[in-house]
C-alpha cells in the first residue's frame, strides 16, 4: 500500500516519492511552507516536521540566558570586578 502525501493527502507512488522529515511527499509537494519554492534533499531545512528554504527557516531567538552555575559565577565575578575599591 502506498502512503499518503504529507502536503496534499493523495497517494504517493514510489516514482514520485520524497521520504523526508519522517513523512512521504510528492516531489512537487515538497516545498517551502512559506514561499512554496520547490525543495529537494540537498536544499531543504526541516523545522517542526515541515520543510523550509534557507531564507524562511524559522530562527530560534533566545530572549533570556539561563542562570546556569557557570553564568552565575561569571556574573558574580564581573560584579566584583566592577565595584570600586574601597579605601
Amino acid at each position: 500500500m502506498n502512503p499518503p502525501c504529507a502536503r496534499c493527502g493523495k497517494i504517493v507512488y514510489p516514482t514520485e516519492k520524497v521520504n523526508c522529515l519522517d513523512k512521504n511527499w510528492h516531489k512537487g509537494c515538497f516545498h517551502c511552507d512559506v514561499c512554496k519554492m520547490t525543495l529537494n534533499m540537498k536544499n531543504y531545512k526541516g523545522y517542526d516536521k515541515k520543510p523550509y528554504c534557507s531564507a524562511h527557516y524559522p530562527k530560534t531567538s533566545f530572549t533570556i540566558v539561563a542562570d546556569t552555575p557557570e553564568n552565575l559565577r561569571l556574573k558574580q565575578q564581573s560584579e566584583l570586578q566592577s565595584q570600586p575599591g574601597g579605601s
